[in-house]
Order: structure tokens, then sequence, then C-alpha cells
């Protein structure tokens, strides 16, 4: 059955009854619908709901959401508008994936500023139950019609809409957090705090060093001043606003960032001071088991970090120590290895045994790409796009070429899925000054991925000139 053009849905669930010779009131025993009910609605004296509207569709045996198009055309009049009604609608369309729906509905209701409160819960709701697709349409429908350019809902609907935006496109990344950075400190003290941990997060992992350090350091500012006033008011009324994790963890998260960030900079005598300040967690007074879980989390990462930044100011003596602390830390094994083998290059020491001992490790991640412990995916595969290359570096320098162009090709394939420019420059520059010691069937692979990138490349390039 094939809604009849320009007919409402009462006139069609008519013709259904008349086609199948079907009353009233059997139709309503069957959908579970008062037949007075159906009648009102059938006269056109009556708004139906999009309850009833799914009991009706599911009886005359259409899949749920078929009247759905026709539905928003005729509940979505200026006049006729029903937040009772749009509100379930919206959240069934969402639920079935009929985002082009929403985007209407919620346009047309957006005429109406009086809607916008109501729009946002509706957003905010979608977006804890995971609808996340449906609910950036609402935000940005919200955020182009705020007035008030300074509102926290205007800065909430551009950190959502962030935070749904991510994907593993470097490049896009990055466009996404320089739109949220003019927003970021109108957001409210409970949202703000993890809008800087995730553009800090975000910058790091896009090696912007100086972004990343800058909101690390507002990052902790925040949060010691908000947990000095906790404190504070401890004996007081007055309720403290939360956000989502234990306040005192972004001042240690802050430390811990700052310390990455030193040892990036190979400031490793910085980097330990900066673990010395999340070790030492005698501050903070919460002895909750949700506090006590962080506080032992950031003791055990001081403990691998001041082994990292050891290895990597050159100090060898504390690699066995070091892998025999990740090697029991599943979710660190790899995060470990990046620096062990940044540090072998440096310093030229041997960590083939390390290498082939984790061999299915790397392997595994280079297959599933899976997100590990608690790094962002833009972070890691960051991380890991460059530890490939590294790899394939330590062994060209041991003159293992077949071992390291492989691992080279490797890193070539996850920089190009994630963007990662600067990456694949070095890679493609890699190859090309061993070109004459590589093995035929390795400068065959390398051929084939350079044209299958350069094909989807053209691709790319002919799509965007259609749609202009």
């Amino acid at each position: 059955m094939e809604p009849t053009d320009n007919k409402t849905i009462s006139a069609e669930l008519l013709r259904y009854l008349k086609q199948e010779n079907l009353t009233i009131s059997f139709f309503a025993d069957k959908s579970g619908i008062n037949s007075g009910t159906l009648s009102r609605i059938i006269n056109g004296q009556q708004t139906i709901s999009v309850s009833s509207l799914d009991l009706i569709t599911k009886a005359m045996n259409l899949e749920k959401g078929y009247f759905y198009s026709l539905y928003a055309t005729e509940s979505c009049s200026l006049s006729s508008l029903d937040w009772r009604r749009l509100g379930p609608f919206i959240q069934s369309c969402a639920e079935l994936g009929k985002l082009q729906i929403v985007d209407q509905v919620v346009s047309l209701m957006m005429d109406s500023l009086s809607y916008a409160s109501h729009l946002f819960d509706c957003a905010e709701h979608l977006f804890e139950e995971g609808y996340k697709d449906a609910a950036v349409i609402i935000y940005r429908k919200v955020a182009e019609s705020e007035r008030y350019q300074h509102a926290e809902r205007l800065a909430l609907c551009q950190y959502r809409i962030f935070t749904c935006s991510l994907t593993k496109n470097q490049e896009h990344n990055l466009e996404c957090a320089l739109q949220l950075e003019s927003y970021i400190l109108r957001l409210g003290e409970a949202e703000q705090l993890d809008a800087l941990k995730d553009l800090a997060n975000l910058f790091l992992s896009l090696r912007k060093w100086t972004k990343a350090r800058y909101y690390a350091k507002l990052m902790g500012h925040v949060s010691k001043n908000l947990y000095e006033q906790k404190v504070n008011r401890k004996s007081q009324r007055k309720k403290t606003i939360e956000p989502a994790k234990p306040l005192f963890g972004y001042i240690l998260y802050a430390n811990l960032m700052l310390g990455a960030i030193s040892a990036e900079d190979a400031d490793y005598e910085k980097a330990l001071y900066y673990v010395s300040s999340y070790e030492d967690l005698s501050w903070v007074v919460e002895t909750d088991e949700e506090s006590e879980q962080t506080k032992k989390q950031f003791k055990d990462w001081a403990i691998g970090n001041k082994y990292l930044y050891q290895l990597m100011s050159g100090n060898t003596d504390v690699l066995e120590e070091y892998v025999d602390y990740v090697s029991v830390r599943k979710n660190e094994v790899l995060m470990a290895l990046f620096k062990i083998v940044q540090a072998a290059n440096i310093y030229r020491f041997d960590i083939d045994k390390y290498l082939e001992r984790f061999k299915n490790i790397i392997m595994d991640q280079l297959e599933r790409s899976e997100n590990v412990g608690s790094y962002t995916t833009q972070f890691f595969d960051d991380r890991f796009a460059n530890f490939l290359t590294d790899v394939g570096l330590y062994y060209l320098r041991r003159n293992n070429i077949h071992n390291g162009v492989r691992y080279i090709l490797d890193s070539l394939a996850v920089s190009y899925k994630i963007n990662n420019t600067a990456n694949i420059v070095r890679c493609c520059s890699t190859i090309e000054k061993i070109r004459s010691k590589i093995d035929y069937s390795d400068l065959q692979k390398y051929a084939a991925f350079m044209k299958e990138v350069y094909d989807q490349d053209e691709e790319k390039v002919s799509v965007t000139v259609v749609n202009c």
C-alpha cells in the first residue's frame, strides 16, 4: 500500500477500511483504539497522537513510521503545534532513524522561539539515550536561533555538537575544536571542566602542544578554584554543582596532561615534577568508593610514568621494570610500546625481544582498530599510526628491510584512514629514500596502495564538483 498523493492520514485510513470492507468497530478492536476516538480521527474531529498512529499503522499491517511524513506535514503548521504530540513524535522518529523528518519538524517548530527550551531538553534526552544524530540536528537548530550569543544554552549546544561530530579524520576534528573554542568559557561550571578536558585531549592528539597546554592549565586552574570553594563550603548548606567525575580528578588529570606535554617537549625533569603532583594525594578530602578508585588510578599512572620519563631521558636501566609493569596492564601495553620504540630509536638500544613478545597485540590492534582503555579514539589512532612508522624505522636501522617496509606500509594505511597528512608524508619519504633496497613485492604493494589513494581522492574531487 502506498500513501495517496495529497491525502491525509484519516483519508488513507478510510480508504483502507473501504478497500478491506472493514467496519470502524472491527478495526477499533483490532488496533486497540476506542471506536469513538477512531471515528473522530477519521472525521477530522480529533487530532491523532503518535501512539495512536503507531497502533493504526500496525493494524493496517504496515511498518512503524509508514505515515510519519504525512503526520509531520499535518502536525506542523504554526496554528496546530502541540508539544505534547510533537515531543513523542520526534523521539519516535529518532528511534527509527527518520532524521529528515526530525529536521523538518524541528525547523518548523523553531519558527516559534517559545519551543526552543522544549527542543533543547529533547536533544539532551536523545543525547543521553544515544540517538546522537537526531540530537545534533536539534542542537544545531537551537543554536542557530539563539538570540543571546553569550547564553549558556548556546554554548552547551556547541559542546554537544562537538562531542557528537568527532571522527577518525584529524583535519575534520581540528575544525570541530576551533569551532568550540569561542564557546568554552560560556559553559556552566559542571560542563566546562569536561569540555576543557576534551579540548585538551583533542589538541594533544593533533600534536598542537601550545593549545593542549593552554587548555590543560585552564582546566587545572578552574578545577582548583572549584575544589577550594567546595571544601570551604563543606560545613555550609549551599550545594556546589558537581561535574561528571570527582572534582579533584580534574586537578590530577590536568597535571597528568601537562606532564605528557612536557615529555613531548623532551623536558623530562618537568614531566617528573608533574608526576609528583598527581602522586601525592594527601590533600584530597573525599573517601567514598569512586574517589578512592580515582586516587588508586592516578597513583598507578604515577608509577608507570616515572618509569617512562626516566626511560625517555636515557635511563635504559628501568626498561625491564617498565615492561614488567605494563605487561600485567593490558590497556597500557601499546602506549608503553609507543614510547619504548621512540626511546630505542633515540638511544639506539635493542628491543627486538619486546616487539616479538607483544607482536600479537600490535597485529590485533592493526586488524580491529579498537578503543584502548580510557584513551580517546582520536588520541590513540594518531599515536598508533606514528608508532607503526617508528617500528618500521627501528627495523630499517637494524637493516631488516622487509620488516621495516611492512610496518611503514601498515602505518601508511592507518594514516590515510584518519587523514594524518604529516605521517603520510613521513612514510612516503622514508620509502622513497630506500626504494632501491625494497623487494619487488613490497614495491608492488606500495604502488597499489598509492593508486588506490589517488583513485579515491579523484572520486572525492568528482563528487565535490558534481555537488557544486
